[in-house]
């Protein structure tokens, strides 16, 4: 997927996330991935899964891996509390939410110089164990099919995530389309809310 459609999906999520109060886009995983998803799945013909799991991540050099998970007798590992959430396609691994890491990450050293980059790897390109993860841009992930049922059906059971992912998805429009870089979002007492395309599109890629 090219840097700017890339770029789109994410923007648009983030945007909506941006107009609901007290929501935490850096923590919100499992929006970015369900609007991806649909938006692959639907819009572009690919067939991509949402998957939960653990995930550690080199920023920098041996001493800089960030994990989205939790060690366990030294074995990432991911439960309802320590988790990430991305998309799998038959040969790629996919997250929107990469652009944010930099406040995803907040408590790691290295946290604060990341630059805002896009993740779409090869699967082929997984490092072989969590020792292996050395260089910037090294990654190794565990997914976890148990959670991942268990989180969607929590997720998408609510009915305001049914309806933010409705707005996200008509505000993406048609992939020709131009994007429009303001929405209009009315909540349950027809408040109207203003949003705007998020300014954390990736300049790079991991």
């Amino acid at each position: 997927m090219p840097l700017n459609e890339y770029n789109r999906i994410h923007r648009v999520a983030h945007g909506v996330l941006q107009g609901v109060p007290d929501a935490s886009p850096e923590k919100a995983c499992l929006f970015f991935a369900s609007v991806g998803g649909f938006v692959l799945n639907q819009i572009y013909g690919i067939n991509a899964a949402v998957v939960a799991g653990a995930f550690g991540l080199c920023l920098g050099s041996p001493e800089d891996v960030a994990f989205f998970g939790r060690l366990e007798d030294s074995q990432l590992v991911s439960d309802r509390n320590a988790f990430h959430m991305w998309l799998q396609t038959d040969t790629h691994i996919i997250d929107f939410m990469a652009p944010i890491y930099r406040e995803a990450f907040s408590e790691h050293p290295k946290a604060k110089d990341l630059s805002r980059l896009m993740f779409q790897r090869r699967l082929n390109e997984e490092a072989g164990s969590l020792d292996d993860l050395k260089s910037m841009g090294d990654f190794r992930y565990f997914p976890d099919p148990a959670l991942t049922d268990e989180l969607l059906d929590g997720f998408l059971g609510r009915a305001v995530t049914k309806d933010l992912l409705r707005i996200a998805i008509a505000w993406y429009g048609k992939r020709t389309g131009r994007q429009s870089e303001n929405f209009a979002m009315s909540d349950e007492s027809g408040r109207p809310t203003q949003l705007s395309l998020a300014k954390t599109g990736a300049i790079g890629s991991w």
